[in-house]
Formats: C-alpha cells, structure tokens, sequence
C-alpha cells in the first residue's frame, strides 16, 4: 500500500515542477509517470527511510514496470527516471527540515553502474506499411478521419500532440506546409513553433487532399483537422472550437481499432514519426539534406534525429554497406 504523506509530498513536488518551474504540460506528465515508479517502491515505507528500502530504487528499475509487459524499460527511459528521482529527493532535502537525513552524497547515487541497450531495432512505420494503410479501406467517418491522420503523421513527421490541435488555417496541403505555431493553438513540445513540410509522395497527399476538402466543406478556418464528431449524429461538429487533453488517446483508440479491423499490424502514433526521420534518411543524398529532415521535426541538432530516430535495421544497414562497394 502507497504511503499517504509520501503521496503528499509527490503531489506537492509535482505542483512546484509545474507552476515554480514552469515545466511544460508534456514534461510534467512524463515526470508524474517517472515519480510512480518511485511511489510503488518505497510502497509503505517513508521517504525518510528510503536509504534502507531494499532492494535499491537503481535495482529495483531494472525489473519494474507499470504496463504488464515482460521485458525491462529501456535504458534510457529508466535514466530519466532516475534523474525525475533524484531531483525529488534533492527537492525534499532542501524543503523539509525532517528529510535532511536524505545526504546528498546519498541522493548522488541513484544512478545505475552501467545500462548497456540490448541490441535491437527500433519499431518504425515502413514505406510498404504505410502504403498498404494509405490504400486500406474505410467504411465510416471515423475511419475515414484516422486513416488520413495516420498518413498525415508519416508525411509530416508530426507529434500527435501537436497534430490534434491543427486548426485548418494551420494545414496547407497544396504548398505541402504545416505551419506548428503555438499563436495557432498548435501544442508543441516545449513550446516550439516551426512551418515544417509535407514529404512529396502523391499517393499518400492524395489521401490527407481528400480528407482536407471533407473538413474544409463544413468547417471554419478555425476547425481541427482532425475534426471532433458530435456524439449525437456522428457527423463533424462545426461548433467544436476546442478540444481537450484526451484527443491523443482517442486517435491512438481509434488508429488501433481500425488497423485490427483492416488486419494491419499496430504501431502507435510516434511511430510514424520514426518512419518519416527513417524514409527521409534513406533518401537523404548530402548531410545537408539529412539536416532538412531533423529540421523538419523541429529538432535542434541532427544529433538528435540520429540518436533517437534513425536507427538503420540490419537489412538496411547491409543495403547501404553493399552500394558503396558493388
């Protein structure tokens, strides 16, 4: 059972990240699903206690995890979470006069000793995938509006965050511009704003054009995109001016359902992004056009891009290898 005043203090430290520090809305949320980790821990032992919790929290990451699945977290999601933990404890120590017990020299620790990545290749939207779902059938609004959103991500490597809150005025699908303008109403990560670009694949524009005359027909410049449907008709709701935090789930709800239906395997929303970096590297010919790409996904070094996004799978990477060579 979760110790209450540890709950407390969580909550307390949440409230100062977000209104004292004034991280944003997606960093905030990450650091509330990194803190539970710590919560489910020390169970109902206080943070007092915590030096002599056992196993340690940097062990106790090593096996945890919140969603059923059998394999340990990433290395370097299990790296933030301990960095969101050490700044709690850093935040208790100099805050609460009875947590001083908590030495620095002991908070400095949480770390792991070494986390070395398990060879693997990073899930992406391939080119072929999102062809078969470009051409996939749709037999309903819903449908309709998910498919053209799926492509939509893949074309413009988009977050789905920022995606749901596209207003029309912010799409351009003839020049092939997103504007991602926070003075749109465009929610970015950390606030960013950027005009990115469609990639030019006809096939795949021609699925988000049709879907962007449907919406345009009945919806004001101010409208979504990813238009909201009213719960009575069914039909797109021209009235709707704004949407809340839970039109991410609802496309991720909906992109799920209508790929089982249509027996395409799933990948979430932020795949697609991974597909739009890795099919503009296989086609970047000149590091300047790998720098348009990370660009284009408002990254601020390629280095970025590189690191999260690009990873070649083995049959790539031997492609590659055997054209410089044959």
């Amino acid at each position: 059972m979760i110790n209450k005043k540890n709950w407390k203090l969580v909550k307390a430290f949440l409230n100062e990240r977000f209104h004292t520090d004034q991280i944003s809305i997606g960093s905030w949320r990450a650091e509330e699903i990194y803190i539970k980790y710590l919560l489910l821990w020390a169970d109902s032992a206080s943070f007092v206690n915590a030096p002599s919790i056992m196993p340690t929290f940097p062990e106790y990451m090593r096996s945890a995890r919140m969603d059923g699945k059998d394999e340990p977290l990433s290395p370097t999601h299990i790296k933030k979470i301990l960095a969101t933990a050490r700044r709690f404890f850093f935040w208790l120590y100099e805050n609460d006069y009875e947590y001083r017990k908590l030495k620095p020299s002991w908070i400095e620790k949480i770390k792991t000793k070494r986390l070395s990545e398990v060879p693997q290749n990073k899930e992406y939207v391939t080119f072929e995938e999102i062809l078969q779902i470009a051409n996939a059938p749709v037999e309903s609004l819903v449908e309709r509006r998910i498919r053209a959103a799926a492509v939509f991500w893949y074309l413009s490597g988009i977050r789905v965050g920022a995606f749901v809150t596209l207003q029309l005025r912010a799409v351009d699908i003839e020049n092939r511009f997103v504007y991602q303008y926070t003075s749109l109403g465009v929610r970015t990560k950390n606030g960013k704003s950027a005009k990115t670009i469609l990639y030019p694949i006809p096939q795949l524009i021609e699925v988000i054009k049709e879907w962007d005359d449907e919406v345009r027909s009945c919806l004001p410049e101010n409208g979504f995109w990813f238009a909201p449907l009213s719960p009575d008709t069914g039909e797109i709701d021209s009235s709707c001016v704004w949407v809340g935090d839970a039109r991410s789930n609802l496309a991720r709800k909906n992109l799920k359902e209508w790929l089982k239906k249509v027996g395409l395997p799933y990948h979430s929303p932020h795949k697609f992004r991974h597909g739009h970096v890795h099919y503009g590297q296989a086609h970047s010919k000149t590091q300047e056009d790998f720098k348009a790409v990370s660009q284009n996904v408002m990254h601020s070094t390629t280095g970025i891009t590189d690191q999260f996004y690009s990873n070649m799978d083995d049959d790539d990477k031997k492609s590659r290898i055997d054209s410089m060579f044959y």
